[in-house]
């Protein structure tokens, strides 16, 4: 009886070593397969965030673009109306600049 104790107990013991193995075995494994899975999600966030970052550039480019060529055709429309208010006044300057040219002409 003592020898079958002595055989159940020295079983045990290999079964629990067996055990503590396996489980050392299972969690360098699940470490591993958590370590991938976190590369994996640092990877497709960086994606992400790469995807957002080209996104939201083509956005601002495009929103500057329209704002630029809205800024350009209000400036296109103010040249035009000075040029033609100028065209408007221009008979009135011709002749105060002949009026002035033919005084300086007389008072010579």
């Amino acid at each position: 009886m003592f020898v079958e104790e002595l055989t159940l107990i020295k079983e045990s013991e290999n079964k629990a070593d067996e055990l503590q193995k396996k489980a050392k075995i299972d969690s360098k494994q699940a470490l591993e397969a958590a370590r991938v899975q976190a590369g994996q999600v640092v990877e497709e966030a960086q994606n992400r965030a790469k995807d957002i970052y080209g996104k939201l550039i083509s956005e601002g480019q495009a929103a500057s673009d329209e704002e630029y060529e809205a800024y350009l055709e209000k400036t296109r429309k103010s040249c035009a109306e000075m040029a033609e208010k100028a065209r408007a006044n221009e008979p009135r300057a011709v002749e105060l600049i002949a009026e002035r040219i033919v005084e300086a002409s007389v008072n010579s």
